[in-house]
This record gives C-alpha cells, structure tokens and sequence, in this order.
C-alpha cells in the first residue's frame, strides 16, 4: 500500500492509497481451494467520504460437488474456476450522526456471474448508542441454475457505562428462511474479564433452531501478591 497526499492546500482530496494484496489456501494435497488477488485504489475526502476502486481476480477449487442456494437444487461441480469481479464502495463520514455505506461487486462466481449489492446506514448518538440498519442483495447466475437471497440485518449497540454495555443483532435471511436474533450484555472488568450475558434465539421456516441462554463470568487472580 502506498500513501499519496496532495501538496496542494487547496485540494479537496485528502488521500490516495492504491495497494494491492494476495492470499491463497491450498488443502494437504496441494490443491488450490481458495485464490484472491485484489488491486485497489482508496480515495479519501477531506470530508471524511471514501471511494474505493478495486478489481478481484478469483480462484476457487471445488472438490466435491455441493448445493450452494440450500435447498433449490443449484448444484456447483467439481473443478476450478477462475474469474475476476469489480467492486466499489462508497461511504460517507462515519463519525457524523448519520452516514451511508454503499457496496457492488459484479463479476463471475463458479462458471457463472454474481450480483451483489449493498446498502448500510449507521446512526450514531454520540459515544453511548449506535445501530446500523444493512440489506443485502445476492443475486448468482450459475450454469447449475439461478438463485437469489437477500439479507435483512440489523446492529444495536447501548453503553451504559465505558465497560457495561449491551448489544443486539437480527438478521433475517430469505434463501434459509431463517430469523436469527442475539443479545449480549457485557460487564468488563479488566482485560476483557468479568459477566457476559448472552442469548440466540433463533426461527427457520418458523420453527425454533439451535435456541440458548449462556452466562459466563471470567475473574483474574494474582497469585504472586
């Protein structure tokens, strides 16, 4: 990654950073599962707003075949599939009150091509509350079939105190028909120590799914004192 900043004083634009980054997972017999080469370039406002460029180029190693829209039969083959996507994003200064997130990737997925597009809006009350509110459209045209799933969640966050806080999650996903919701009340102490609450309820073709209630608490001794 390079960081490139405008002499000019004038100039509304803050920061430039093109970078480029690999990673690649390969299982015990030396196959290629997973390849991601991605070339990118952040401009940076002065107004806090961020534009991001990138171009990925993919590689996915498929050993066995498997269902990948869950349930509608669309069925992805054994093999390795090579492809590139576009992706921009967009977001405004994520410190103010209100700010937006905006999120495109266009390109080929498992021999065929993938849509997905993402809308985000955080709210913001000064250090105490915050929430954002996400959907999510997930659109793949595969030689095994089309599917589509969209994702509806939502992230709350209230502070009552610089360690006691409490947090929440919903999410509901149309391509599992699965409603999930977690709340988690956190009273630290020091080094991420001390009553952690936390329940998951969750709901898949309106059944009850994997539902528990967990109470942890963590204390730290000195024994040398």
């Amino acid at each position: 990654m390079y960081h490139l900043r405008p002499k000019n004083p004038s100039a509304k634009i803050l920061e430039y950073k093109p970078h480029i980054s690999y990673r690649a997972y390969w299982n015990f017999d030396g196959f290629l599962e997973t390849g991601f080469l991605h070339l990118d370039n952040h401009f940076e406002w002065k107004s806090g707003s961020e534009l991001h460029t990138g171009v990925n180029i993919t590689t996915e190693g498929v050993v066995v075949p498997f269902d990948i829209s869950r349930g509608e039969n669309v069925i992805v083959q054994a093999g390795t599939y090579h492809h590139a996507e576009s992706q921009l994003i967009f977001f405004t200064n994520r410190s103010k009150p209100v700010s937006i997130n905006l999120r495109s990737v266009i390109g080929g997925s498992f021999g065929g091509t993938l849509y997905i597009e993402t809308l985000t809006t955080r709210l913001r009350l000064g250090d105490r509350f915050n929430a954002d509110f996400t959907f999510q459209y997930n659109n793949f045209q595969l030689p095994g079939g089309d599917f589509t799933a969209n994702i509806l969640r939502s992230q709350l966050s209230y502070a009552f105190q610089p360690h006691i806080y409490l947090q929440g999650l919903i999410q509901h996903n149309t391509s599992d028909k699965l409603w999930a919701a977690n709340v988690r009340f956190g009273w630290l102490q020091r080094t991420n120590t001390g009553l952690f609450v936390v329940w998951n309820y969750n709901l898949q073709e309106g059944d009850p799914l994997n539902n528990s209630f967990i109470v942890k608490y963590t204390r730290m001794f000195d024994l040398v004192k």
